[in-house]
Parts: C-alpha cells; structure tokens; sequence
C-alpha cells in the first residue's frame, strides 16, 4: 500500500489503557485483553498519537457479565472535560437491542443515582459529573462501547470517596 502524505492522520493500531491510566502501545500485534468477556478500553484516537487532536476516543468489547469501575481499574471518579459513552448493539437485524442491561451510575453523596439502559444508547456525562461503575447484567451477543472524550488532551481522573 503506497504511503500518504496524510498518513500522520491515521492511527491503525490501538493503545490500551493501563491501570495507571497511561495510554500504551504493545510491542506486537497481539493486545491483551483485561478479561475473557471485556477488552478493556482500547485508545483509537488521542493527543499522543495524532499530536494535533483534542480529543480521545476509545472502545471496547463486553462479551459477558462484569462490573467496570468496582476499584480495580476505575474507581468512581470525575475529570474536567465531558465524555460521551456509546452503548451499541451488534445484532445486524436490530442494532437497537443493546443484548444486554446496564447499570451506569452517576452522581455522588445524596445525589448519586443509577441509569438502566438495554438499547443502544449513549449517555453524556458532563463536566464535574462523578460516573462508574458500570455493572453489565445479561450480556447475550457482544456489545461495542465508545467514549468520547472531546477536548480531553489527558485523561484526567479524580476519584470520589462514596
């Protein structure tokens, strides 16, 4: 494939997300997952790879039940920038069934809160907003996740006692 002038532009393979919150390149093709039913989140798009974006964008894969956010990777936290998680189905004859129920808490203290979502959705968390966990009930087919976290040069978390 000839090279283009505007290959700086494209990233072909992901970073993971390590438990320090560092974005990093494996060495090979092969990217390890975090669990046999979630690949943990997989940066797409990022300062640090394309030096003049904003933004960053990863995804994910959850094939079985889990909770994401319980401690061990992300705690209940909240940043200066707003993010907004995509929950897509993958049923190619109705994408709007989620095949899976989430639970996807918001808020801290008195005001803290849980939103249930089995279609696909997305929900926007804005700044200052504290999130997590994610607890996936019933997953029956895989589910694709996304965040966006525009104008997010570094991911940023600060972590809420509940």
């Amino acid at each position: 494939m000839p090279a283009s002038r505007y290959d700086k532009y494209v990233v072909r393979k992901p970073a993971i997300v390590t438990a320090d919150y560092r974005d990093e390149i494996p060495d090979t093709d092969e990217i390890p997952i975090s669990s046999p039913v979630d690949t943990g989140p997989r940066v797409i798009f990022s300062p640090d790879r394309i030096q003049e974006g904003n933004s960053i964008i990863e995804y994910g894969i959850i094939s079985g039940d889990v909770t994401i956010g319980d401690g061990f990777i992300t705690e209940p936290h909240k940043h200066d920038y707003e993010e907004i998680f995509l929950f897509l189905g993958t049923a190619p004859t109705d994408t709007a069934n989620l095949g899976a129920e989430v639970e996807f808490w918001l808020g801290e203290g008195r005001e803290r809160d849980k939103v249930i979502i089995n279609t696909s959705s997305s929900i926007y968390v804005p700044p200052g907003l504290a999130h997590f966990p994610q607890v996936w009930r019933n997953v029956v087919r895989p589910v694709m996740t996304i965040v966006v976290m525009p104008d997010a040069r570094k991911r940023v978390l600060k972590p809420i006692s509940l």
